[in-house]
């Protein structure tokens, strides 16, 4: 199944005949698969399974899903292009509402998954001419999907329709169904199936796995407070099976090996169009208005500049930048001239430094005279500098450092949007990060800090290892969440952690500005959409989540 793609296959017989008299056209359809015919053979059912991978793209790599999971947060504030593009989901205005149209595609777009998904479930016992072995790993493969689909439901609106059946024809009625029973009676239990029946690797590259399972499992307990099934679960993964770090943590984004010991399952992109559909966008959301130094042209390896999701104060302060790899590792900071023009009254011509921003004071004299734009780091609040200045957040919010994880070099011109890089959903990193938080969790900080240096180890600048050391006293939740950040930043986790570890509303107000002002206890949840609200039938029964 290398780089899913559904494929959807209309056979047909077309004739023309010609003669001098007439033309004649004649359509002769040879034959129309149905779900009921098709499903029932080992290429149908592996077809329909591939049908259900296939809204992995809907979420992953997608600008709605992005909205959804890293503005609004500590770490990511809304750039130029983010204000101009559903504001309110950073904000928490009274303008997130259900008709807004991200919180509408995320929803349907899970929905449609989890109908795949139970197609597939229900019709695999039935295949003709497959083994036993094989209808549980399609099913099992398909449970995990549905549990990850239903995952990013709960987190992300609360008590959801719950159904297991496939949907044939139009259905009017919904139900309300609370998350905790959604975690008990399908989550968990899809997991446990899928560990039970998936092989540990597969030859298929972007198929779920035995380890795929645990990982998302051991994610789920750590969600629901379950500390020693999420600490064994990740432990587990760490230990029996052939996943490895990649080191230097900045080689974990040379798209030229995407495929590596660290990634446990991604969601696949292709640089074939035909196949690649909208294709991975993500590299777009960080980019920052690079091309409005006269000195810089929009190239293919600086991206796409939509300025969506810009660093809040408090993540640029994550970094000691002497001991810690990962700021060099994540950000890009210094940019290169593509054409000849002035800065500063300075002659600068192509191949020059043109752009270099730093997460420290710069004398302004300095930035007056320099040859190229001086970008730096005062500690005033990102929203509000000025937009003369040459200052992380300013030009209006158009200036700071691009995260380079999602940078697209492979996409076929400066301006395309459809990338080919694939998009992480397990990687080892966050099995150490689990283990870490659950071991705490246990009262074992010895053991946290364990798993914590080893990712600190691997994130040390050479011969600086020492230094990024840490012990049990100095795991808290505070150190765990600021670790979380450094490593898994923009990888659409960030909303998730907060809203798990409680701190969403007191890290929103403390260091996201733009939204301190408005999130309330309501924001826990999202809004129902409006389309699904106006449409069921049995309105008091699936009701709006409170507030909105």
């Amino acid at each position: 199944m290398q780089k899913v793609t559904l494929k959807i296959c209309i056979i047909g017989c077309i004739f023309l005949a010609c003669s001098c008299a007439k033309k004649v056209l004649e359509e002769n359809p040879v034959s129309l698969a149905t779900a009921d015919s098709y499903y029932t053979t080992p290429k149908g059912i592996e077809d329909g399974l591939k049908a259900a991978y296939t809204k992995l793209r809907d979420f992953y790599g997608r600008e709605q899903a992005f909205f959804m999971t890293e503005p609004g947060t500590d770490i990511f504030t809304n750039g130029f292009g983010g204000v101009t593009n559903s504001p309110e989901l950073n904000d928490y205005s009274a303008n997130l509402l259900g008709t807004n149209s991200f919180i509408t595609y995320v929803w349907d777009n899970l929905y449609i998954g989890i109908n795949q998904c139970n197609t597939v479930i229900n019709r695999a016992k039935n295949v003709v001419g497959m083994s036993d072995k094989d209808k549980m790993r399609v099913e099992g493969e398909a449970r995990v999907l549905r549990a990850l689909y239903y995952f990013h439901l709960v987190q992300q609106y609360g008590d959801v329709h719950l159904t297991l059946q496939e949907t044939v024809g139009v259905v009017t009625t919904a139900n309300k169904t609370p998350a905790a029973k959604i975690y008990q009676d399908v989550i968990v239990p899809d997991l446990k199936f899928a560990i039970d029946n998936l092989p540990p690797t597969t030859s298929d590259y972007g198929r779920a796995t035995k380890p795929a399972a645990e990982g998302l499992l051991a994610r789920v307990q750590l969600t629901l407070g379950n500390w020693a099934d999420a600490e064994k679960l990740a432990d587990n993964v760490i230990k029996n099976y052939n996943y490895k770090l990649v080191k230097p943590y900045g080689a974990l984004w040379d798209i030229d090996k995407q495929i590596n010991s660290e990634v446990i399952w991604s969601v696949q992109y292709t640089n074939n169009p035909v196949t690649n559909g909208q294709g991975n966008r993500a590299h777009a959301f960080y980019v920052f208005a690079y091309d409005l130094n006269p000195t810089m042209e929009r190239t293919i390896l600086s991206g796409v500049p939509h300025n969506r999701f810009m660093p809040t104060n408090y993540l640029i302060k994550l970094f000691n930048v002497d001991n810690d790899a990962r700021w060099e590792g994540s950000f890009q900071t210094v940019w290169f001239a593509t054409k000849a023009g002035k800065i500063n009254g300075n002659d600068v011509k192509p191949g020059d430094t043109s752009i270099k921003v730093v997460p420290y004071p710069v004398p302004d004299q300095l930035q007056a005279t320099a040859r190229y734009w001086y970008i730096d780091f005062n500690d005033n609040w990102v929203g509000k500098i000025p937009a003369a200045s040459f200052e992380i957040g300013g030009n209006s919010r158009r200036y700071w450092p691009v995260l380079r994880k999602h940078l697209d070099p492979l996409r076929s011109s400066a301006n395309a949007l459809d990338g080919t890089r694939d998009q992480p959903i397990l990687r080892l990193a966050e099995m150490y990060l689990i283990a870490a938080e659950a071991a705490w969790k246990l009262g074992k900080s010895g053991i946290a800090a364990d798993y914590m240096n080893v990712l600190r180890t691997r994130a040390a600048k050479a011969g600086r290892e020492a230094q990024m050391q840490v012990n049990g006293s100095d795991i808290n939740l505070d150190f765990i969440l600021d670790e979380r950040a450094r490593e898994l930043m923009g990888e659409m986790h960030r909303w998730y952690d907060l809203k798990r570890t409680g701190t969403l509303l007191a890290r929103v107000k403390k260091y996201n500005l733009d939204a301190a002002p408005n999130i309330k206890e309501l924001h826990l949840v999202r809004p129902i959409p409006q389309t699904q609200i106006d449409r069921v039938t049995n309105p008091g029964d699936f009701t709006q989540n409170p507030g909105y």
